[in-house]
């Protein structure tokens, strides 16, 4: 009894050492995964090379283990221990096939290819992701979409448009406008306000009188007439861009740039397909790069629509290493992706590689910082008042360096204003909607908080 305890023991010691040993070499090999194109000692001293440390020790003792136990029945011409590892195989075997069928069968289709839960399986699919984007493209074939194709923005608000909806209208230059029919005038003796910036300045999923550019214009009085230019999707790039291509021509009094932290992103970008597929947005967009303190431009004209979507792969876009949100591994086929279970391993444990320049954080802050600049310094050449507007959403702190966006304005050293006071005045549940925009009340606040600082940019204009 005695020697079959002793014996049973010496089993689980070599089923736990095996089980261990099996385990360190998975944890070793995602370790070894995770260092990518780091130097050696740089990853040793990351998380990922402390854990690849601590498995190598695990699997020397659970090898050191299976090796005494080898050895000792060996001598005793004992099957015991070969059965025993049979066992540990076959197990094991069972465990990796049950999950690489559950693996297979959570997994479902989604606009970049295969998905388990909230997590796209690299690599991603560019033919699922064209086939999405086509589809959209029919569609918009069929009918005129509110937003067209622009050689220069990348894309705008179409002139004379109804959006399908029916929340939204255009005039006839491409301006939002309260309804169908309006066409405004490039010549008026009221002083004129544009707008520039997002769908936070075009006043996305409001009617156009809960628009705070409307709002702002009623506060001011009958006197001012305020020009939303805003375009939902743009980043600062763009915001920029747009003032230079369609505003300076209507000689505004006063130009305001508004955005959102987000915003400072997608100046990063070149297609938003890549980075934000579920925006449905399937046009490219301009990208400045800073070159010897120089803003200079990239794709242009854009990439019309049918032309990305037409390309056999994703690394023939144009300029696609530019593009902050695309990375080369997320899109190589290797042969270990045959494996829906070492998919979601290499998805979950990405493997590390260097960020390009022209698309670090460093760049970012530089190059909105730059492009911010460029914003004021061309409005004031041109007579007019420029106005940064940064909507923080929800960031209290104003002196918070948590955000890329305060960065990028304190590297800017412009002059700008956040409406946060004023929204504070407001229960948080009466700031945004569902979707992330602000509601009724939310623009009226932002409205409130900038007739002030209009009204002062208007009488220092004229002192000055």
């Amino acid at each position: 009894m005695a020697l079959g305890l002793a014996r049973q023991k010496s089993d689980l010691l070599v089923l736990a050492s095996l089980f261990l040993l099996e385990f360190s070499i998975a944890v070793i090999t995602i370790a070894l995964h995770r260092k990518g194109q780091r130097p050696f000692a740089e990853f040793l001293s990351s998380n990922p090379g402390m854990i690849f440390l601590m498995m190598i020790g695990a699997f020397l003792i659970a090898g050191s283990v299976l090796l005494y136990h080898y050895v000792a029945h060996k001598r005793s011409q004992s099957g015991h221990f070969r059965l025993v590892v049979t066992m540990n195989i076959v197990t094991v075997t069972l465990i990796l096939f049950s999950a690489e069928m559950a693996t297979r069968i959570w997994a479902r289709s989604s606009i970049e290819g295969e998905q388990l839960g909230s997590m796209v399986l690299l690599p991603k699919s560019w033919h699922a992701l064209t086939l999405y984007n086509q589809k959209i493209l029919s569609k918009a074939a069929a009918s005129p979409t509110f937003y067209v194709y622009d050689d220069v923005l990348g894309w705008t608000v179409g002139p004379d448009r109804k959006s399908a909806d029916g929340l939204y209208y255009s005039s006839s230059e491409g301006l939002r406008a309260p309804h169908e029919g309006i066409s405004f005038a490039k010549s008026t003796k009221k002083i004129r306000i544009a707008l520039v910036g997002d769908s936070y300045t075009f006043g996305e999923d409001v009617v156009y009188e809960d628009s705070w550019g409307r709002l702002l214009e009623k506060a001011l009085g009958a006197e001012f007439e305020v020009l939303n230019f805003g375009v939902p999707g743009y980043g600062i790039d763009q915001a920029y861009l747009r003032y230079e291509k369609d505003v300076r021509e209507w000689k505004p009094k006063v130009v305001i740039l508004s955005f959102i932290p987000h915003d400072t992103e997608r100046s990063m970008i070149i297609y938003p397909a890549l980075n934000y597929p579920a925006w449905e947005v399937p046009f490219s967009k301009p990208r400045i790069i800073l070159r010897g303190g120089e803003l200079k431009k990239l794709n242009t004209p854009t990439v019309k629509p049918e032309a990305i979507f037409s390309t056999g792969s994703v690394f023939e876009l144009p300029f696609v290493e530019y593009d902050r949100g695309f990375r080369k591994r997320e899109w190589e086929e290797k042969l270990l992706h045959l494996s829906y279970l070492a998919r979601a391993f290499v998805t979950w444990a990405p493997s590390w590689e260097p960020v390009p320049p022209d698309v670090s954080d460093e760049a970012l802050t530089t190059l909105n910082a730059s492009i911010l600049k460029a914003f004021v310094g061309s409005v004031e050449r041109m007579g007019s008042v420029p106005i940064v507007v940064h909507h923080s959403k929800g960031e209290m702190d104003p002196i918070s360096d948590r955000s890329l966006s305060r960065r990028v304005l304190r590297e800017a050293g412009v002059t700008y204003t956040e409406p946060t006071s004023c929204l504070l005045e407001l229960p948080p549940a009466d700031w945004f909607i569902p979707q992330g925009h602000y509601t009724p009340q939310g623009n009226a606040a932002v409205a409130k908080c900038l007739v002030n600082i209009v009204r002062q940019a208007l009488t220092q204009s004229k002192t000055g």
